[in-house]
């Protein structure tokens, strides 16, 4: 069982009760800097808690404009409280700097960081940009399954 958890009380519960945490918004520094101690050391005698990532993720060569198409979809989390905070433990101020944007080895290089910060999983959350959102969104599921074939 997993919960969804981003504060220290949540992240508590979820390493002394549930197998892990599933995020929204917390990029590679807030995992690695918030997320990981604490849901860690709460966890303490325990199996390693798993700590699912997720994001929005957009494979485009333009990483400007993939951030703005984010900005379209995902700017209202920026408003609630708990995706400020953990937005925050970030360094960063709003959903469209959390999205994972650029080519392929660029987004690689960020799902590579979030593993490397203590994330188990990631749970990517495709989205288009562009005026083809299919072939927008085909371009970033192909980079996703060959990620996840390695």
């Amino acid at each position: 069982m997993l919960l969804a958890a981003l504060g220290p009380r949540l992240l508590r519960v979820a390493g002394e009760r549930a197998d892990g945490t599933i995020l929204w918004m917390a990029n590679a520094r807030a995992i690695e800097s918030h997320v990981a101690p604490r849901i860690t050391r709460a966890a303490a005698g325990r199996p390693a808690p798993r700590i699912v990532a997720g994001l929005p993720v957009a494979v485009h060569d333009d990483a400007d404009e993939a951030r703005a198409a984010a900005a379209e979809q995902f700017t209202v989390y920026g408003s609630l409280p708990n995706y400020q905070r953990i937005l925050a433990h970030g360094g960063i101020s709003s959903p469209p700097e959390a999205a994972l944007v650029g080519n392929e080895a660029e987004v690689s290089r960020q799902v590579e960081a979030l593993f490397a910060a203590g994330a188990t999983d990631v749970w990517a959350a495709p989205f288009a940009v562009g005026d083809d959102h299919s072939g927008s969104r085909r371009r970033t599921r192909a980079l996703l399954a060959e990620l996840a074939a390695h």
